[in-house]
């Protein structure tokens, strides 16, 4: 009814997800790549056909998410659209409320909406929510599907998601918070999906630290253990063995004091603990950025700590001079050329894939690790390097964002040097290379990073683990926990009913 002719691809899992989604609410978990946009193309076509005069709601976790989504649909229906965000003003927010068939925004924006009645439910027939796997806790899908339900005439919801999750119950968690009764899953493996599937060839590169960054590395164990004694001549964490203290320990020794402080116990004992415990995770976060990061990242860490640092944790570590002397130390290497060799290797994978209209996507955690990464690479002959942030503190705006990656896609820069903005959902055309510069202990992360790859055809994604530190870890972590949520995914495909009798869907049925 409201599609442009020609514009859709007929593909048979896509109708047929369709088909069981179209009046009831569904989670469709589906690889990424693989047209989930399309189906909620069908489903508003489908529902806004069946109910006159009724309107449809897609919500997507990001500004420059919406906007695809917003550019996408506006190519294949014949709709009246509008897109907000909270760069829009209220009171045009409320007119394309009323006056728009279709509306894609950011869920805190209509939450915000919602608690002003700016927006009513009642004429909505169809929420798509993407990335559905975000709908748990307090984020603000869980609030928006529940009155979504409650106030809609006609109400049916459509989740969207490549990656549940890698725990059983919150997926449980994620289907009740959506009012979810029936599920569809295709994996890559599915007769019917098989064929589109692109190839992708993953390596994983042994990064090997050279023996100056293994003894900072070292001096800043040191620092932590000293720290870590200290807790322990106050009364904390005695009983813990030494060698079972990690970040994870002190972050939740420094959560539980808090605590203690908000409920009124100020006492010495305890503000120092939290003074200390908060030293620590600043150290381990040095500690991690010189082992996997670079060199030039800690050393900037270390220097805004010593020369610009007003918390009282900043003072302390400031006048500790072997934390003075691993500034001294790394200024001192980086003059002399020293570095972490990830940024080589970053250069010798480019210069060997990215030949003619390749393109290529690099992930990283830190901002000032994609400041480096970008400096690294600039006047490499054949690299075309741009940085690819958030918008928070200083980032780009959502116009820069989507500027960014529409000269990306058209070749005016071959290298999107990215933080985890570009991570999730965003369908970046043309991208045929992914360096992971370090490993995520997500097995979710890990599968949206993947993603950004190959949509189009084969794609190839090194991930840089340097030996003894974090990123073995965590490269394991992530791939146990994908395990276990393929694992889980198959169990549901094979007995869907188990959601059902498990209680899940009590309330929905």
């Amino acid at each position: 009814m409201f599609i442009k002719e020609g514009r859709v691809e007929e593909r048979e899992y896509q109708k047929n997800i369709f088909d069981s989604a179209k009046d009831s609410n569904t989670l469709v978990i589906l690889p990424t790549g693989l047209g989930k946009t399309i189906i909620s193309v069908l489903m508003t076509d489908y529902r806004l056909g069946k109910f006159a005069g009724s309107k449809a709601l897609f919500l997507a976790p990001t500004r420059p998410l919406v906007n695809q989504h917003y550019k996408t649909f506006s190519g294949i229906m014949n709709l009246d659209m509008g897109a907000v965000s909270g760069s829009t003003k209220k009171s045009d927010r409320k007119s394309l409320y009323e006056t728009s068939q279709l509306i894609f925004a950011t869920p805190q924006t209509i939450d915000h909406d919602i608690d002003s009645e700016i927006i009513d439910f009642s004429d909505f027939s169809l929420l798509v929510v993407d990335e559905a796997h975000h709908t748990i806790g307090n984020y603000a899908y869980v609030k928006i599907a529940k009155k979504f339900m409650a106030y809609s005439k006609h109400a049916v919801i459509l989740g969207l998601t490549a990656s549940p999750a890698s725990d059983r119950e919150k997926i449980k968690v994620i289907c009740d918070n959506l009012g979810i009764t029936n599920i569809e899953i295709r994996g890559e493996d599915d007769p019917d999906v098989k064929q589109y599937v692109k190839t992708k060839l993953v390596r994983e590169i042994r990064i090997v630290l050279p023996k100056e960054l293994q003894e900072i590395t070292k001096s800043v164990r040191s620092l932590i253990q000293g720290q870590i004694e200290s807790l322990q001549d106050i009364g904390l964490l005695k009983n813990a063995a030494t060698s079972k203290i990690n970040r994870v320990t002190i972050l939740m020794l420094q959560k539980s004091l808090q605590k203690r402080m908000f409920a009124g116990n100020r006492t010495g004992y305890t503000i120092r603990g939290i003074i200390t415990t908060s030293k620590i995770l600043k150290l381990y976060h040095a500690l991690n950025l010189v082992s996997t990061q670079s060199l030039e990242s800690f050393n900037k860490f270390i220097e805004r700590i010593i020369k610009h640092g007003t918390a009282k944790t900043d003072k302390e570590l400031a006048k500790t001079p072997q934390f003075v002397e691993l500034y001294e130390t790394s200024s001192n290497l980086l003059e002399q050329g020293v570095e972490h060799p990830k940024l080589e290797k970053v250069v010798s994978i480019l210069k060997e894939s990215l030949g003619r209209d390749k393109r290529a996507i690099i992930f990283t955690q830190y901002r000032d690790s994609v400041d480096t990464i970008f400096s690294h690479l600039r006047g490499i002959d054949g690299v075309r390097p741009i940085k690819f942030i958030g918008q928070g503190r200083g980032g780009l705006s959502q116009k820069d964002q989507i500027n960014i990656i529409k000269d990306f896609e058209v070749g005016v820069y071959n290298v999107l040097v990215s933080t985890s903005v570009s991570e999730e959902g965003i369908s970046i055309k043309g991208a045929d290379v992914a360096i992971f510069y370090e490993t995520i202990p997500s097995g979710i992360r890990a599968i949206q990073r993947r993603g950004r790859v190959g949509r189009f055809d084969a794609g190839k994604i090194f991930i840089l683990i340097t030996e003894n530190t974090s990123d073995e870890g965590y490269y394991w972590v992530a791939k146990r926990k994908e395990s276990r949520m393929k694992k889980i995914i198959k169990d549901i495909k094979a007995n869907p009913e188990s959601l059902r009798n498990d209680g899940t869907l009590k309330g929905f049925i």
